[in-house]
C-alpha cells in the first residue's frame, strides 16, 4: 500500500513508473485520471496568507474528491485547520516550521490531523534548517501524531523507490523504520482511501 500524497503532475509515464516501483495510489496536483493500475485522487495544497483566506479557498472545494492540505503561515491559520474537518494533512516546509509548535501538534493529535512532509523539502534543506526539520518531527512522533510522507515529484525522474524514502527518513530525520514505513503505507493510504477518485 505505498502511496505518495505530493505528486505534482501524473503523466502516464509517471503512473507507469508508480506502478513498477510498487505504489498504490499517488495524490496529484495535475493530471489526476489515473491509469496504469495506481489508484489516483486529486491533491489541493493551500498556502493561505490568513485565516479569511483559507476560510474562502476551502468553500470552494468539493467536499470528498480531493486531498486537502493546508501549509500555514501563521498560528491562527494553523490552529484552524488542525480542528476543520475538509482539511485532511497539514504541511510542514522549511518556511513554515516556526507555526509547529507543542500546542499546535496537541491540537493536531486532538483532532487526529496527520503532519504532511516532503521529501523535496529534505533534499534541499541546509544543517541548520535539517536540525530543525529533525527536531520538529520528532516531538510529532513522540506525541504519536500520524506523519505522512510525500515525494514532491513533478516528473518520473524524482519518484523515489519506496524502500529508498524509508531509508532517507531513518538516515536524515532519524525516523524508526516502522514510523517511516508508516508514513509511506497506512498513514496515507487512509487519507486516499475517503476520496473519489480513478483506479487504473
Amino acid at each position: 500500500m505505498f502511496t505518495d500524497l505530493n505528486v505534482k503532475d501524473c503523466s502516464s509515464e509517471l503512473l507507469e513508473k508508480a506502478a513498477a516501483l510498487g505504489y498504490s495510489a499517488l495524490a496529484c496536483w495535475e493530471n489526476p485520471d489515473g491509469g496504469g493500475g495506481v489508484r489516483v485522487v486529486g491533491k489541493k495544497v493551500l498556502s493561505p496568507r490568513s485565516l479569511e483566506e483559507l476560510k474562502q479557498a476551502l468553500a470552494k472545494i468539493p467536499v470528498g474528491k480531493t486531498v486537502v492540505s493546508v501549509s500555514p503561515r501563521d498560528t491562527a491559520t494553523a490552529r484552524w485547520s488542525a480542528h476543520d474537518g475538509r482539511v485532511d494533512t497539514i504541511v510542514m516546509t522549511l518556511e513554515n516550521i516556526d507555526v509547529f509548535d507543542k500546542k499546535q501538534f496537541s491540537t493536531m493529535k486532538y483532532y487526529g490531523k496527520p503532519l504532511e512532509i516532503w521529501l523535496s523539502d529534505l533534499r534541499r534543506a541546509g544543517s541548520v534548517h535539517l536540525a530543525r526539520y529533525y527536531r520538529r518531527v520528532n516531538l510529532a512522533l513522540r506525541m504519536k501524531i500520524p506523519v505522512v510522507t510525500g515525494s514532491g515529484a513533478s516528473d518520473w525522474s524524482q519518484l523515489p523507490h519506496p524502500r529508498a524514502a524509508v531509508y532517507f527518513l531513518t538516515l536524515l530525520l532519524d525516523f524508526p523504520e516502522k514510523e517511516a514505513l508508516l508514513s509511506l503505507t497506512s498513514h496515507p493510504y487512509s487519507v486516499v482511501a475517503g476520496k473519489v477518485g480513478s483506479s487504473g
